[in-house]
């Protein structure tokens, strides 16, 4: 069962912004992670009160994420230059 997708507004107004091909490669992958949040997940991180954070590359882009299973949404925190 997907999980329901809720994604921050910095975001999405990211990705608006790139090149539009690269922008699809990054929504399709804001899609998968709804399908499959930690088959997605390249890297965790932790937050100030100790909770997960998934961190998925997408080409040049990182996207930062919390799965929250209690009621099965991802939330999509962040997205900026990966660290090659």
């Amino acid at each position: 069962m997907d999980y329901r997708l809720l994604i921050s507004i910095e975001v999405l107004e990211f990705v608006e912004r790139l090149p539009r091909t690269v922008g699809q490669r990054i929504q399709s992958a804001i899609k998968g992670i709804g399908g499959d949040p930690l088959g997605h997940s390249d890297a965790i991180e932790y937050d100030e009160i100790g909770r997960r954070l998934e961190i998925a590359i997408v080409g040049d882009y990182a996207l930062m994420y919390w799965i929250d299973d209690a009621d099965r949404h991802v939330k999509i925190l962040d997205i900026h230059g990966a660290d090659r």
